[in-house]
């Protein structure tokens, strides 16, 4: 294992006295030295046993997935969705609140709505209740008699369920903004408005949400589930508001 000693270590150990083992060296030539193939261990035993390589901390490591494992109770640990409440941590886990069974969730278009159920999903679609604004922005945009209509014609003027007289009366009437409020003008007596009242003080002339002798709100007159307010400046009006 030692290699081939050079001429000149043989000499010196010739000269020596005693025997080889007590004055000679076993020496190894610096050109006798392993190869580039065999440094840094690479002529070792091959059947010395090889460690196995560490594993990669960040490879498969387990990983706690429940965000609430190093926070206090009630801390945040999620957003709120259309029937949750924000979530928080207790006792180390994250807990789901749930909104009421029943709550309003999403419009799912022709006056169709979706309500929360008990586990707290959006998952129940009925018929949008009467007067509900189906296009956010737009007051006139409402589900009347489970269709999706804009309350600014005779039909449905104001509010669903309020009709312009337009036939069998002595003067048409139309749906018109008045004081920023639809209203039905050009009425000519009382028995030829939808609310019983025709209001003279202003003009044009319109069916009052009033009472036609002291302009007072008439409760129950507008349809459910709208209400009558006074106006400020202007005739009364239903509103859903």
């Amino acid at each position: 294992m030692f290699g081939v000693w050079s001429a000149r270590h043989a000499l010196a150990c010739a000269a020596a006295v005693g025997s080889l083992l007590a004055g000679c060296s076993l020496l190894v030539h610096f050109d006798d030295q392993p190869g580039d193939t065999c440094r840094d261990g690479g002529c070792g035993d091959a059947t010395a046993e090889v460690s196995p390589p560490k594993p990669d901390a960040g490879g498969d490591a387990p990983l706690d997935a429940d965000p609430c494992s190093a926070r206090p109770d009630d801390a945040s640990c999620g957003a709120a969705d259309p029937c949750n409440a924000r979530p928080t941590c207790q006792a180390g886990h994250c807990v789901q609140h749930p909104l009421e069974a029943g709550t309003f969730c999403a419009y799912n278009g022709a006056c169709q709505c979706g309500y929360c159920d008990n586990a707290g999903s959006c998952s129940k679609s009925h018929a949008c209740p009467e007067g509900f604004n189906w296009e956010a922005g737009v007051d006139i945009a409402r589900c009347c008699g489970g269709l999706a209509v804009l309350t600014d014609t005779n039909a449905n003027c104001g509010v669903c369920g309020v009709k312009c007289m337009t036939a069998g009366v002595s003067s048409v009437q139309d749906c018109q903004l008045l004081s920023g409020h639809y209203q039905c003008v050009n009425c000519a007596a009382n028995t030829e408005c939808w609310s019983g009242c025709c209001a003279i003080d202003t003009t044009p002339y319109h069916c009052s949400e009033s009472n036609c002798n002291t302009g007072a709100c008439v409760a129950g007159l507008c349809p459910a589930p709208s209400r009558c307010v006074v106006g400020m400046g202007g005739p009364n009006y239903c509103t859903y508001d």
